[in-house]
């Protein structure tokens, strides 16, 4: 059986290195995915093509860039907590922390006027940007680098290779089994695994492995409204004339996001750009907006900001069109062209703008002129996955639901929270209009959580591969899950469910989904979204594989209102689904439970089904004796059983007569000695999940 080499120019001399699994790529995927194996136990090795981890949180990313706090968890979380962690020695002297201080977090303690001043939306109102300093939202890119090599170096079975990159693969028929990669050097190593992770922002390894791939923007479908060529203003939420839902080819705009620093003027000129970049064209920039040359601000510790100026300024349209399919010489091309065009127009600022106050921080990227090592890139190919996220999947109003949510995925291994926001793809020639170019656009109102669901990182076409960063999704679905958080979350995932296929000898695309979920959770990553459910609540791993199991679902709001008390009415919808009861509904039994309460067909299936009589519904039957004529008919009178008091709390004892009616152990507790089951004891949401939960898989289950 031979193997097979793809895209790579050596054929012999190579070295060979053999883990459990490889990972290749620098992106915050690809740190979440090395860090997410190593923790199975598996050997693991990191490919990385830069000297510092985490992909663009150490190029130049400074900020979450997410829309709550309450979406974020598993390693980034970890890495936000370090982060806070690390700043706080300089709290009360660095000026974006005074400057950020003010504002109070988590998000429960906002009132409710200062969430309805954030944002307009009624389906979220406590979504917006959640990047404040103080909460450890913002850093300088050297500590993101120093913070993630400190996280990895915690596990002695992840190996990283830095300043080297992928050139091929090698297959066994339809499996990738190792993957070629160069340095600076040029030097040869062939990494063999028994699973490949591409977390690369292009899907190298998976297209040179043969799976199937997209470049570009799909057209405008039901599924999809903002696709393809479209026109969009911002500020009012107004699609443009001529916005034809074309499809093509153009991916969303590039650039190098410079990391600047505040300079006093009055200590001299050092940070002033003595000569301009080659190719500089201040025409280029005239229509740049920056801000006032005295009214900088730093946005990050160090009196540091990023230098995020689209569509004209450090970012640039069409030159990109080339990269998802370039080879990394002329990645590198590509990267010089944008490195001197983000320098021209800082050299722009300094010298046409007046702008003396800002130049490029001596303490970062020190080896590379100061200038991050990579292009951010925010969208190249993307897989054909065994899933295909849409606008849909992100957008709850694609599809009217009565919660006004994205789809419930239950096959979910991640949260993302971020509007749809793609970039332009064609730079703006026409000033007469104020949209920023065509393919820009920022839907403000599209800010609910949505989930990743597995099957969308296992690629069609290639086994042995799965891929967290350039993921299954459309052009319009995939502007809001480009996100550090979100990719380095799935990240997380792909790296457990490869050490979950390594340890039980299964391929990646047969993970089983629920023990992939059970790890994640132990890993404290949230897999659905609640507002009000922290990651160290008691019951908060319970509430998420409950309400993935829809047992529960979450409210209008997102809540789940986890201490709260739990009504007759909520206790009979959640036993209804939790012991997969069959609806039955004979009749209309109660006075004050009609066909309209929405627990009328839960209270009417558990009386059906004889559950009611644990808490003291006799049935009546008994009483009406032997057959007779007269007892042929319906009798109104006689199906009235009285007031069910479905909107009360239910009692502690009540529920668990409920629960050991139904798991037929009527002569049993399902509680152990000691827990209080007196009537007078309150039941709360989350206990009762719990102990449902411990009914049906035991006192150690979690």
């Amino acid at each position: 059986m031979g193997f097979l080499l793809l895209f790579n120019n050596s054929f012999g001399g190579a070295k060979e290195e053999h883990f459990d699994i490889v990972v290749v790529g620098g992106s915050s995927g690809a740190f979440g995915a090395a860090i997410g194996a190593a923790r199975s136990g598996a050997r693991v090795v990191l490919i990385e093509d830069t000297p510092v981890l985490g992909g663009m949180l150490s190029n130049g990313i400074s900020n979450i860039d997410c829309f709550s706090y309450e979406s974020l968890s598993g390693v980034f979380e970890e890495f936000r907590q370090q982060v806070k962690a690390y700043y706080r020695p300089i709290m009360d002297t660095d000026p974006i922390f005074r400057y950020r201080k003010g504002r109070p977090r988590p998000e429960s303690s906002y009132t409710d006027e200062e969430r309805r001043s954030r944002n307009s939306n009624p389906s979220e109102p406590r979504a917006g940007q959640t990047n404040e300093a103080i909460e450890g939202g913002r850093w300088e890119p050297h500590v993101a680098d120093r913070i993630l090599k400190q996280m990895a170096a915690a596990y002695p079975n992840l190996t990283i290779y830095y300043n080297r990159y992928a050139t091929g693969v090698i297959k066994e028929r339809n499996r990738i089994k190792g993957v070629v990669t160069r340095s600076s050097g040029k030097d040869e190593i062939t990494f063999y695994g028994k699973i490949v992770i591409d977390a690369t922002h292009e899907a190298d390894v998976a297209a040179w492995a043969g799976a199937l791939y997209r470049v570009g923007r799909e057209p405008r479908s039901r599924e999809e409204p903002h696709a393809g060529e479209i026109y969009y203003y911002n500020s009012t939420g107004e699609i443009l004339p001529n916005s034809s839902g074309k499809q093509d080819f153009a991916i969303p705009s590039n650039g190098i996001r410079l990391c600047i620093k505040y300079y006093d003027p009055g200590k001299g000129d050092k940070h002033i750009l003595k000569n301009a970049p080659d190719g500089y064209d201040p025409a280029k920039y005239q229509h740049a907006s920056f801000g006032d040359p005295n009214s900088f601000e730093p946005s990050m510790p160090g009196l540091k900001t990023e230098m995020n100026k689209n569509p004209i300024g450090n970012e640039l349209q069409e030159i990109n069109w080339s990269w998802p399919e370039a080879t990394h010489e002329e990645r590198r091309e590509i990267y010089n062209f944008y490195k001197n065009h983000a320098l021209g127009f800082l050299y722009y600022l300094q010298h046409e703008r007046g702008v003396r106050n800002i130049g490029l921080p001596e303490d970062e990227f020190t080896d590379n002129g100061n200038i991050p090592y990579r292009v951010f890139v925010r969208e190249a190919r993307r897989i054909e996955g065994e899933v295909m996220l849409t606008e849909k999947d992100i957008n709850p109003f694609i599809e009217i639901n009565s919660t006004l949510t994205p789809p419930f995925q239950s096959s979910s291994i991640a949260i993302g929270h971020y509007p749809l926001d793609a970039k332009p793809v064609r730079q703006k020639t026409d000033f007469t209009t104020p949209d920023k170019g065509e393919g820009d656009f920022f839907l403000a109102n599209v800010i609910s959580p949505f989930q990743i669901p597995y099957k969308a990182l296992i690629p069609k076409g290639v086994d042995g591969l799965i891929v967290p960063v350039a993921i299954s999704a459309t052009h319009v679905a995939f502007s809001a899950i480009r996100m550090d958080a979100t990719w380095m979350s799935m990240g997380q995932a792909a790296g457990v469910a490869a050490g979950i296929s390594v340890r039980k000898g299964v391929a990646i695309g047969d993970v089983n989904v629920e023990e992939l979920q059970e790890e994640l959770l132990r890993q404290k990553c949230r897999l659905v979204f609640y507002w009000d459910v922290p990651l160290d609540h008691p019951q908060s791993e319970i509430i998420q594989k409950a309400t993935l199991r829809k047992w529960v679902e979450p409210d209008f709001y997102r809540n789940f209102l986890p201490d709260s008390a739990i009504t007759r009415s909520e206790a009979a919808r959640l036993l209804l689904r939790a012991f997969d009861l069959w609806p039955s509904v004979s009749n209309v039994h109660f006075s004050d439970v009609d066909i309209r309460h929405p627990g009328f067909q839960a209270i009417e299936t558990l009386f059906d089904h004889g559950a009611l009589e644990a808490i003291g519904v006799k049935p009546r039957w008994p009483l009406a004796g032997s057959y007779g004529e007269n007892k042929d008919g319906f009798d109104a009178r006689k199906s009235n059983f009285g007031p069910f008091h479905p909107d009360t709390p239910i009692t502690r004892d009540d529920f668990a007569a409920l629960v050991n009616r139904l798991k037929n152990r009527d002569r049993q507790p399902v509680f152990p000695p000691g827990k209080d089951l007196s009537v007078s004891s309150r039941l709360t949401r989350a206990e009762a999940i719990g102990l449902v939960w411990e009914a049906l898989y035991g006192a150690d289950a979690k």
